[in-house]
């Protein structure tokens, strides 16, 4: 989600109502000197873990140091992060799944007694810092190692958002933009969104530029039937992925498979593709494979 377009706090934020009445209620028991706990933030692409993180840290008014776990190759590059928190301040570790396993246990006394372990000399060093609250997002939790995983003290899963919710942030998205639209238009961008905000202001951007190029507005159908986006929000990736399992009815496909015989990576497949498509039935993963779900 474009920064112009991230909500700044709980209240902005649409959808994700369980998720953010329990993280209310830990943040108000932090009084006093007591500082959040650490969170795992879990759930496919472009649901809201970056915007979610950043709002907890508005609503704890705190900083929000932000880093890529794909951007941490060793412990060294990991110290400046830890070095800089103050007390109660935020560490944003994106994609934290891909931190490799020497910094997950690097990590361990950081996160439970505050302290970073170092090695000076041939001999340990514990350096204290202010305690802070970890919140790492993944989009596979399984990713992690259990005892990385059993240090944060909150876990939570977002979910898919229903066309009604993203038809409400697409209508304040769309005003953002400039844009007034009807609530017909809206629910249709909604409802080819997948389920994910991000799907659905790249959506939103694509129907001002249509209107913008045309000069004129269409209805929704024709609107995304130029893209490429068919009425399930599926582009030629997914109706590519579609047609294999088509192609194979009654035999389970593996992964590997999957991925060869449609030439997209297997990442690609598992994080982008499936998530949606296994929610909503359209793809059943079994002990022995991929088959194809219900598709109207």
């Amino acid at each position: 989600m474009s920064s112009e377009l991230r909500p700044a706090n709980f209240n902005d934020i649409i959808g994700q109502e369980s998720v953010k009445q329990r993280l209310r209620i830990m943040i108000a028991g932090c009084t006093g000197n007591e500082v959040m706990p650490h969170i795992l933030l879990d759930g496919p692409p472009g649901l809201g873990k970056t915007t979610m993180s950043n709002a907890i840290g508005n609503e704890l008014g705190v900083k929000v140091h932000t880093l890529n776990a794909a951007t941490i190759r060793n412990i060294k590059s990991i110290l400046p992060y830890l070095m800089s928190v103050e007390r109660g301040s935020v560490l944003f570790i994106d994609e934290i799944h891909r931190l490799p396993t020497i910094v997950e246990e690097f990590l361990y006394p950081v996160m439970e007694d505050f302290r970073i372990d170092l090695m000076q000399d041939n001999e340990d060093e514990g350096i204290d810092i202010p305690p802070f609250c970890m919140i790492g997002a993944t989009t596979n939790g399984g990713n992690l190692s259990q005892p990385f995983y059993d240090r944060f003290t909150i876990k939570e899963h977002l979910q898919f958002y229903t066309p009604d919710e993203l038809a409400n942030l697409a209508r304040s998205s769309a005003e953002k933009m400039g844009m007034q639209l009807s609530d017909s238009e809206l629910l249709g961008i909604a409802e080819r969104s997948k389920g994910t905000p991000r799907i659905c202001n790249a959506r939103l951007k694509w129907f001002k530029s249509y209107v913008n190029y045309h000069k004129r507005k269409d209805d929704v159908d024709t609107i995304f039937n130029e893209q490429g986006i068919d009425k399930h929000g599926f582009d030629i990736n997914d109706r590519q992925y579609i047609e294999v399992l088509k192609s194979r009815i009654g035999q389970p496909l593996g992964l590997k498979a999957i991925s060869t015989l449609c030439g997209i990576a297997e990442d690609t497949i598992t994080n982008s593709i499936e998530p949606y498509m296994i929610r909503k039935g359209f793809v059943v993963r079994t002990p022995k494979g991929r088959v194809l779900g219900k598709i109207k």
